[in-house]
């Protein structure tokens, strides 16, 4: 099997039957910049070496906002903003993790350098979607262009 990230005390197959229980809250961090969308190109299972939108799981207790930036934060290094809700995607057999509800918000780089860490093996910014970019993201990607 695949090494999939886990949440602490839970094995790998633990962390996947819990979350094929229940849907997973997960935010989607639209980083937008004049050069367009930033993508990472994952470096982590599932769909490694595909580009992506930044994003991640809403641990419990968190606010969706700061899940938000946390998860920006964290895959890019920089220091971000918020600028607007995106909207609700919910994917059901699309994502081997599960049932996934994502909440896309759209956001703006507010300082720092922005660089990859060890979940994205490069960072680049798209005007289209690429097309070895995670499927179901694809429309996330492109209403955040029309917005």
């Amino acid at each position: 099997m695949s090494k999939i990230r886990s949440i602490p005390n839970l094995t790998n197959e633990e962390f996947l039957h819990v979350l094929k229980q229940v849907p997973t809250i997960v935010v989607e961090a639209i980083i937008v910049g004049e050069n367009g969308i930033l993508l990472g190109k994952r470096n982590t299972e599932p769909f490694k070496g595909m580009w992506h939108l930044t994003g991640g799981f809403v641990y419990y207790n968190e606010k969706i906002s700061e899940a938000v930036i946390r998860v920006a934060k964290r895959e890019t290094g920089a220091n971000v903003e918020i600028v607007k809700f995106l909207g609700v995607y919910e994917y059901i057999n699309d994502d081997p993790r599960g049932h996934i509800i994502a909440l896309a918000h759209i956001i703006k780089i507010a300082g720092g350098t922005v660089a990859p860490n060890s979940d994205n093996t490069e960072l680049e910014y798209f005007r289209r979607a690429p097309e070895d970019m995670i499927p179901y993201q694809k429309k996330i990607f492109n209403d955040a262009l029309k917005s």
